[in-house]
């Protein structure tokens, strides 16, 4: 039933925006909704940069995150030790559940040292699953992107740079968080509109 959702929250709060008589252009111009759940979410002035630092895969390889380039990416940085990371993933699957098919998705980056047999017995153990999880085993690519606490969810445009950060716990269904992430959306649906692209 989650996955039937796919998509819903992008066509929904787009839909919402322009019954409420809002224009894209004005509702994308009057900055994200800040408010409960992420209160905390840093927006970024001028978007930045993300490190090209490689991170630990499933199959024994690595990988950056420049593989993701063309899709919105909700980052969150993980560890089986921390209890509040733990809270916060179911509803980071459910959210990945609702994002649009092709463009957007939550990707998890694990900072235990245990490296995948741990964090994989782990998910299990919880019941969620997401496809896109990595380990960054030696916080190379945590250290490179500024990562200081656990949890942190980062922002990822479409172009590959850091948009904003929300250190700390959120519900990331929640529809204040629901909001959020569709600001960013929308809005960059409506520039490609915009622009004629």
């Amino acid at each position: 039933m989650i996955r039937r959702m796919k998509g819903f929250l992008f066509i929904a709060f787009g839909a919402f925006a322009l019954g409420s008589g809002i224009s894209g252009a004005v509702w994308a111009e009057s900055g994200p909704p800040i408010e409960g759940q992420v209160q905390n979410f840093e927006v970024f002035p001028e978007p930045l940069k993300t490190a090209d630092v490689p991170v630990l895969t499933k199959t024994g390889g690595t990988t950056t995150l420049d593989q993701f380039k063309g899709k919105f990416v909700v980052l969150n940085f993980w560890a089986t030790w921390c209890g509040p990371c733990i809270r916060e993933l179911p509803s980071l699957e459910r959210l990945d559940a609702a994002l649009p098919d092709g463009k957007a998705q939550v990707v998890l980056i694990s900072q235990d040292r245990g490296g995948f047999k741990q964090t994989e017995r782990f998910l299990k153990k919880l019941n969620v699953n997401f496809p896109d999880n990595f380990v960054d085993e030696r916080l190379k690519f945590s250290r490179a992107i500024g990562v200081v606490s656990l949890p942190t969810t980062v922002l990822i445009a479409p172009d590959g740079k850091e948009i904003g950060r929300l250190v700390g716990t959120a519900e990331w269904d929640s529809p204040e968080a629901l909001a959020l992430v569709n600001w960013y959306l929308y809005r960059d649906k409506s520039a490609m509109e915009k622009s004629g692209r």
